[in-house]
């Protein structure tokens, strides 16, 4: 991926949610934050690494609103 890419795209989600939040939001979202960063790849189910980004995100929403996923 070429680098003006990737700075598109980190761009983009920094404006996303560049909103002012509280302190104790930050601390928790960092918390997360460490997981993703030391995610393992590999362990991608194989039906997770078929799954376009779009997608990803629709079933993501739609398990948040149903209450299927709690984060």
């Amino acid at each position: 991926m070429k680098q003006n890419d990737v700075d598109e795209i980190l761009n983009y989600i920094s404006e996303k949610f560049s909103d002012e939040v509280p302190g104790l939001v930050k601390m928790i979202v960092r918390k997360k934050i460490t997981k993703l960063e030391t995610f393992e790849i590999d362990s991608l189910p194989l039906s997770l690494r078929k799954c376009t980004v779009e997608k990803l995100f629709v079933i993501v929403k739609n398990s948040l609103v149903s209450g299927n996923l709690k984060l």
